[in-house]
């Protein structure tokens, strides 16, 4: 997800679900950044998940925690692997200092929870029930949902996995500036070297740097961002299929709907009707 579309899956508080599957139709999550907390449990194989510069491979069982606007990625190693995601508002959290870390960057949390490490069960459990409580629905899930959340930031926090970062990480680092960049203008004409020259850096530094933060080009990224914007405006506004090719910053409409059906297997009309 991009920025704030976690909020069309949201129901009656800012929480959001996900089961992902990667396999052969789907190998690889592209790098991105949202401002919710994620914590995942690994259900079924192996993944190698990219997250703020460093590698962790996951395996069934291990539980992971990614920060606020932290950039990330996921990639299939072999086989198949599944695993579940809750996505949140911080402002879910009863612990105000703890928030206020995650948020600032201030604070620091181990990502990777390995199976065999004695808080990670309860953690998985505090996930999975939250899971399950947002699936099912039933009267009260809100409550049990942001219980099971206390419980797995509990169990974590008596664990030592937040602690202060030991530097000054005021300075925004390139990854968000170029999400900031693509966000304002991905409907109109842009290119690496427009971004480049925007923010300043030489086009091959740029290049280099946005490849390794987020693991693809500048043009795979942005035209992955874009069918993402054109599908959130295909289910929730009005306008026609070429209106919200163009406002998705696609000027070719025979190319969008090829490239739209390859992404999600579907026309935009027909992804929108069904």
């Amino acid at each position: 997800m991009f920025r704030d579309e976690f909020k069309e899956r949201y129901k009656t508080i800012p929480f959001a679900i996900s089961e992902t599957r990667l396999g052969k139709k789907r190998q690889e999550i592209i790098s991105h950044q949202h401002k919710e907390m994620e914590l995942i449990v690994m259900e079924e194989g192996r993944a190698h998940f990219y997250i703020d510069g460093g590698l962790y491979e996951a395996h069934a069982g291990d539980v992971l925690f990614i920060p606020p606007y932290e950039m990330h990625r996921i990639q299939m190693v072999e086989g198949e692997s599944r695993h579940l995601c809750i996505c949140f508002d911080l402002s879910l959290l009863c612990d105000a200092a703890l928030r206020e870390g995650l948020l600032s960057r201030t604070v620091t949390v181990t990502h990777l929870f390995h199976a065999e490490a004695p808080d990670t069960p309860s953690l998985a459990f505090g996930i999975r029930t939250a899971f399950s409580a947002f699936l099912e629905e039933r009267e009260g899930w809100e409550l049990c949902a942001m219980g099971a959340l206390s419980l797995a930031f509990g169990r974590a926090k008596e664990g030592g996995a937040f602690t202060p970062r030991l530097f000054n990480i005021k300075k925004t680092d390139l990854g968000k500036l170029a999400l900031d960049y693509i966000g304002a203008h991905y409907a109109e004409k842009i290119t690496s070297r427009s971004a480049a020259c925007a923010l300043f850096l030489n086009h091959s530094y740029f290049c280099r740097v946005f490849k390794k933060a987020f693991g693809c080009s500048f043009s795979r990224y942005l035209l992955a961002y874009r069918l993402e914007k054109a599908r959130i405006k295909l289910k929730w506004e009005a306008g026609s299929v070429s209106e919200i090719a163009l406002a998705s910053g696609f000027t070719d409409f025979s190319y969008f709907g090829k490239v739209f059906k390859e992404k999600y297997g579907a026309s935009p009309l027909a992804y929108r009707k069904g």
